[in-house]
């Protein structure tokens, strides 16, 4: 038996911090369907104002009293520990940084390679207060672009528990 190439992709969001277990599942769902990883940081502290003629993404701060415009991704560690997750299953994987609203640029870079799947992982801590005045990325995700979305959670309560929203 042959081992198949991995020409499909999925396109995984991960900000730094990231719970191990969004690149785990990831990674089994690329195992399963042959496909290799593509892991997607959003700085959403920038916002990016498109492409200029050579290619190179125009990117400047939200905040006018910020002179950096270099967006911030995962740190080596956290790059490495992606690396080996994947790595365990057998699964090639890349790296992305881009710049502005999170599921706007995860499913423009779903759309530039052709991703058959997005996977995100849940929020938690102060995640959650730029999805209350953004709005969540997984649900902006389901219903603003055609991919199938994996929510994969990160910090499950019980049924009879709070949800993470109502707990004070």
């Amino acid at each position: 038996m042959t081992t198949p190439a991995h020409s499909a992709v999925i396109v995984v969001g991960l900000q730094p911090g990231f719970a191990p277990g969004i690149v785990r599942t990831a990674a089994e769902f690329a195992h399963r369907f042959h496909a290799s990883l593509l892991c997607v940081t959003v700085d959403a502290s920038l916002l990016s104002l498109g492409k200029r003629a050579d290619g190179s993404e125009m990117i400047e701060p939200l905040d006018p009293d910020t002179a950096d415009s270099t967006p911030r991704g995962l740190s080596d560690d956290e790059t490495d520990t992606a690396r080996t997750i994947a790595g365990e299953h057998r699964v090639p994987v890349d790296f992305l940084l881009r710049a502005g609203m999170p599921a706007r640029a995860l499913a423009a870079v779903a759309e530039d390679h052709d991703a058959g799947l997005i996977i995100v992982g849940t929020h938690s801590g102060r995640q959650r207060i730029g999805e209350f005045f953004n709005g969540s990325v997984a649900a902006r995700l389901a219903h603003q672009q055609h991919r199938p979305v994996v929510v994969v959670p990160t910090n499950p309560v019980g049924l009879d528990d709070p949800l993470p929203w109502d707990a004070s």
